[in-house]
């Protein structure tokens, strides 16, 4: 070093820079080579640590996963209780298809550390057949016979051959005997435990706070020492619950919050926020405007419901919905081979066959509500659907704006409606048939156009039969067209699931969204912190 400092020393001022310019090119380029190896040679690795916190708008009723559809309560429930798919060991079924032995892991437990066993499986299945717990899992579980094997074993008959009801089985929540046992099934609702819950997925509840009014603003969760899977890498995992989307996209603006989920459009500028990802995902939902035909008598009549669909502008609904990356179907089956049908949009021919109508039957004018939930998006579709169907010579249709939580006038429960705006949301793809077999009708079945039609009930029973994928499209495209023709709705459009979140987040695995619970299925992965390691 005193010889570099003597050699220094004896430089002019001008070798003194060119001698200081070429040291840093070779420090920079020194750092810059080292930077290069480390980065070549190493990587980030996901480590426990962090925390989380989802908006949601809504509030949470009751975390029992098989008494609500609450979209607030299925979030929460997907963390809170694992399905029955992640608590086997094993299944096997008949040849037939028609038995299904089930056994669970060894030494499951619940959050409190109590034993899980075929008894609490038995027990969950019972009580979503006793249609006094009005089970939304009711028509799915209806007819199923359960019978406890042995403490891991469980068996279920079905009915008839269903190839679909494996996928009823992976996505059961299973809930605890020892807790709502002892409860009459008709107090379930009121139990303590409804926002106390004991469960067996990868988190439990610390504690939550509410407001004087009642109104409860956030869930805070830990992990749960006696879940069954890899310990969750976000030890702090949270919810916070919120009035309106309005209030949800201040909270992420602030970053208050840390993801939000949605399956309708978002409602706000998303563009604007910044640290954040928004991940559109494929959803299993299509919506439609469904004819009641036993509430309108109008309806009846086969042209004047193909004059109702001819008169729908697909293309207008869709350009109203800006941002939300609709897609305009016009089937019930969302396969994507199948959506190869064209539009039927003809306002004239719409116009002349309600003119026939109306010569036909001696009647100088005609009406029709348009029923519809009271969400701002739906809202427009109908306002739009009412002004076409105006324009083609329907002279008297108004707009119904109804309450689906209403647990006593919801249209879906008393089918009182000349047509219903509104989505389905499929569990398979492939299954048509709760919403459109003649069985269904009725609630708390979900054929809302109170469909019925015999070639279509057998190839809905056919379709469930049928174990090759193959054998099944022709059978489905078969069945689209028989219900198309019908003209039993004006089918409409589908939505993406969408998901905005910290753009921190690793390990989210997107994929289609049938229900909320869906976006968590390994939210054990999800991860905030990380660290860098050598490969």
């Amino acid at each position: 070093m005193e010889l570099i400092n003597i050699i220094f020393r004896k430089f002019s001022a001008k070798e003194k820079k060119v001698f200081l310019g070429v040291l840093g090119v070779l420090v920079f380029a020194l750092v810059a080579l080292v930077s290069f190896i480390i980065k070549d040679q190493s990587e980030f690795i996901p480590i426990a640590g962090g925390s989380y916190t989802e908006g949601v708008v809504g509030q949470p009723i009751t975390l029992n996963p098989i008494l609500s559809a609450n979209g607030a309560d299925q979030e929460l429930s997907a963390l809170l209780y694992a399905p029955l798919g992640k608590l086997l060991a094993a299944s096997s079924t008949t040849s037939d298809g028609k038995i299904y032995t089930l056994e669970l892991k060894d030494d499951l437990k619940w959050s409190d550390g109590k034993n899980l066993t075929s008894d609490d499986v038995v027990f969950t299945i019972q009580t979503i057949q006793d249609y006094n717990a009005h089970s939304p899992l009711y028509q799915s579980w209806k007819g199923i016979s359960v019978e406890k094997v042995s403490r891991v074993q469980v068996k279920l008959t079905i009915p008839s051959r269903n190839v679909f009801f494996a996928d009823a089985i992976q996505s059961l929540p299973v809930v605890p005997r020892h807790i709502y046992g002892p409860i009459p099934v008709e107090n379930l609702d009121l139990s303590v435990y409804k926002l106390k819950p004991v469960g067996s997925g990868p988190y439990k509840v610390k504690d939550f706070s509410k407001r004087s009014d009642g109104f409860i603003t956030e869930y805070r969760l830990v992990p749960n020492p006696y879940w069954n899977g890899a310990a969750p890498l976000i030890p702090n995992f949270s919810f916070q619950f919120f009035e309106t989307i309005a209030d949800v996209a201040q909270a992420l603006a602030f970053h208050q919050v840390n993801g939000f989920a949605s399956f309708w459009p978002l409602g706000f500028d998303s563009s604007s926020l910044k640290g954040f990802t928004i991940d559109k995902l494929p959803g299993s939902n299509y919506y439609a405007a469904f004819f009641n035909q036993n509430n309108n008598a109008m309806l009846k009549d086969q042209n004047v419901r193909q004059a109702l669909v001819s008169a729908v502008d697909q293309s207008t609904i869709l350009g109203n919905l800006p941002g939300s990356d609709p897609k305009g179907i016009t089937g019930p089956a969302l396969l994507a081979s199948l959506r190869n049908r064209t539009s039927t949009f003809n306002a004239a021919s719409a116009a002349s066959l309600i003119a026939k109508y109306k010569e036909k039957n001696k009647i100088a004018s005609t009406s029709v509500t348009l029923s519809a939930p009271n969400v701002d998006f739906l809202q427009k579709v109908a306002t739009t659907i009412q002004n076409e169907w105006r324009g083609v010579g329907i002279d008297n249709v108004s707009i119904q704006t109804v309450d689906v939580n209403d647990p006593l006038n919801s249209p879906l429960k008393t089918r009182n409606y000349d047509v219903f705006l509104f989505g389905n949301v499929l569990k398979n793809e492939g299954d048509l048939f709760p919403f459109w077999h003649s069985s269904q009708a009725a609630y708390p079945g979900l054929n809302l156009s109170l469909y019925a039609s015999t070639a279509a009930d057998k190839l809905m029973e056919k379709i469930r039969a049928t174990t090759d994928d193959a054998s099944r499209l022709p059978l489905l495209m078969n069945l689209e067209n028989t219900i198309v023709n019908d003209n039993p709705a004006v089918f409409l459009f589908s939505l993406p699931y969408y998901y905005v979140h910290s753009s921190e987040l690793r390990g989210f695995a997107s994929g289609t969204i049938t229900t909320p619970a869906d976006l968590y299925n390994n939210v054990s992965q999800w991860s905030i912190a990380k660290v860098r390691v050598i490969k």
